[in-house]
């Protein structure tokens, strides 16, 4: 490679890391009090870590609303791998995802952007499953029965005592169909609770017949009617066996009303997210934004036997026990590659759902018990005198190297301010976290990266005792020097890769950084480094003797 070459690469690197380091304003579509708005957002390129700067704090406890957990603490401790899993692959924060006592899985997050994000990443189940909806009009049978209980439940709107497990009277709740609605729209429909709902009335006039079969529509306005018509034990006792009701996720609107769908859907479902074994998002210009999922082998062979089966059909895909997207037909069997249809939502939430799926669904439902912004850890002095210590051992670095190697020395502390640029430029494409043990890890890193340097000065020093010219000493240096510089770093590079593969939270966030050092090292000690031995050539070109 030519020098004007190799001054361009080096060019585009310089320029390439600036970029990445940067700091930059974008309008982006963020939540907001539970509402997406479009909002100015600076992205930061290296954030600050909870003992720099604070974070994101929760608590997690299992939510026994809809069923008492038997064992709880197994039941945290497999939602722990879980959720931990699920925040790793949210970016490399270098977060605390641990247990607290019996009872709490404690999950901090440094430096977090969007905390309503976080929060609705670590909570949702992500429980999928594939059923068919109904063709046998079974609701549509049973619904003049309903309309007729309806009509004998007290004006006060509480459902009639029925029997509990332990053989006391209580009152049923719709917790199971409570559930599949949003924050937004349970404010929207808190004026309905007070009023309309009090009084039962029709069930058949609240549902409008699709165009699917087993598909309904209900006015957003009287979606808080039906989950409570749906709640009653009276009505939950006439709906037809071996049938579910899902709500979909999304709402749909006709003209200027707005409706959301309910769904009648075989209870046994062909498939569930078990199976699952990666999830990705994707954009298709006929559909949107949409997730692409792999079944395992076995899997896709149940998949595509069910699927046989019901050949224009019409399957709904159920996430949570909300209906993503309308069910499409079924045209041929499906194998072990499918697609989720996010209904118009943006790529970012393609990108948390594929997360949570390849993550795996929580065994037990999960509830925010506490959460709070957290301080940084460290006061102003720890953090002052270790900055005080970084420096310090960089002057030392360059002082050794200056006053042992000289000329030669000066050239790599040239490579070394490149290093430091290289590495952080990698950190911040990864979204690094800096916590005060990761910048000490940094600086003791520095003091590796002149290592690859000194073996090639020694080894030019040795060219140069047996006679050689300077030049031929340069090269023979840098040819002679490779083998053991290439061994020890690809050692080093695959036991960071081996802690990133295995490890969580810091030891993964440790493994980035090293992995960051090693590119970054090899770049400047070897290529910058013998770039600037040949810009010196090429000035001196009758040069008889190095300072080294």
């Amino acid at each position: 490679m030519t020098l004007k070459s190799r001054l361009a690469l080096i060019g585009l690197l310089i320029l390439g890391s600036i970029w990445a380091l940067y700091p930059r304003t974008t309008v982006e579509r963020v939540k907001r009090n539970g509402v997406f708005v479009y909002d100015t957002v600076k992205r930061v390129p290296l954030k600050k870590g909870l003992d720099l700067e604070g974070g994101m704090y929760l608590a997690l406890e299992v939510d026994e609303s809809k069923g008492a957990v038997a064992d709880k603490k197994g039941a945290l401790e497999r939602a722990l791998k879980v959720v931990r899993t699920r925040i790793d692959q949210f970016g490399v924060s270098e977060p605390v995802v641990q247990l607290a006592g019996s009872d709490r899985i404690i999950v901090e997050l440094p430096g977090i952007d969007d905390p309503d994000r976080a929060q609705a990443v670590v909570q949702k189940s992500a429980f999928l499953e594939f059923q068919i909806t109904d063709k046998t009009q079974a609701l549509e049978k049973v619904v003049p029965r309903i309309d007729a209980v309806l009509k004998t439940i007290p004006a006060s709107g509480t459902a009639a005592p029925v029997a509990t497990a332990a053989g006391k009277t209580g009152t049923d709740s719709a917790a199971g169909i409570t559930s599949l609605f949003t924050a937004d729209s349970t404010k929207k429909d808190s004026a309905v609770k007070d009023t309309a709902l009090s009084t039962p009335g029709s069930f058949s006039k609240l549902l409008q017949q699709g165009s699917l079969p087993g598909e309904f529509y209900v006015a957003e306005t009287d979606v808080a009617t039906m989950d409570r018509y749906l709640g009653y034990q009276q009505v939950k006792d006439i709906l037809p066996p071996g049938k579910v009701l899902r709500w979909a996720g999304d709402t749909t609107s006709l003209g200027n009303k707005s409706f959301r769908a309910l769904y009648v859907l075989d209870a046994l479902p062909i498939l569930t997210g078990v199976d699952l074994t990666d999830a990705k998002p994707n954009t298709s210009p006929t559909e949107g934004t949409i997730v692409e999922f792999q079944l395992n082998r076995e899997g896709g062979r149940r998949f595509q036997q069910q699927t046989s089966r019901h050949i224009k059909d019409f399957m709904a895909i159920v996430l949570d026990q909300r209906v993503m997207g309308r069910p499409p037909v079924i045209q041929s069997a499906i194998a072990s590659r499918g697609q989720i249809t996010m209904g118009g939502r943006d790529l970012q939430a393609a990108q948390d759902l594929a997360l949570v799926l390849r993550a795996g669904a929580l065994p037990v439902p999960l509830k925010v018990a506490e959460v709070r912004e957290i301080g940084a850890s460290l006061g102003k002095d720890s953090i002052d005198k270790g900055i005080t210590a970084g420096i310090i051992a960089v002057m030392l670095v360059i002082v050794i190297m200056i006053g042992y190697y000289r000329f030669s020395g000066i050239l790599a502390i040239g490579g070394l301010i490149l290093y430091v640029l290289f590495t952080f430029a990698v950190l911040a494409s990864f979204d690094a976290v800096l916590t005060l043990p990761g910048l000490a890890g940094f600086v003791l890193s520095i003091g590796i990266a002149v290592d690859a340097n000194v073996l090639i000065f020694e080894r030019i020093r040795e060219e140069l005792d047996h006679g050689k010219s300077v030049r031929l000493a340069i090269d023979e240096g840098f040819k002679h020097a490779m083998s053991a510089i290439v061994d020890s770093n690809v050692a080093t590079a695959l036991t960071a890769a081996v802690l990133y593969q295995y490890g969580t939270g810091p030891v993964r966030g440790f493994a980035v950084t090293l992995l960051a050092g090693i590119a970054a090292s090899m770049i400047t000690s070897i290529f910058v480094v013998r770039t600037f031995y040949m810009i010196w050539l090429n000035r001196s070109s009758r040069a008889e003797a190095l300072s080294i």
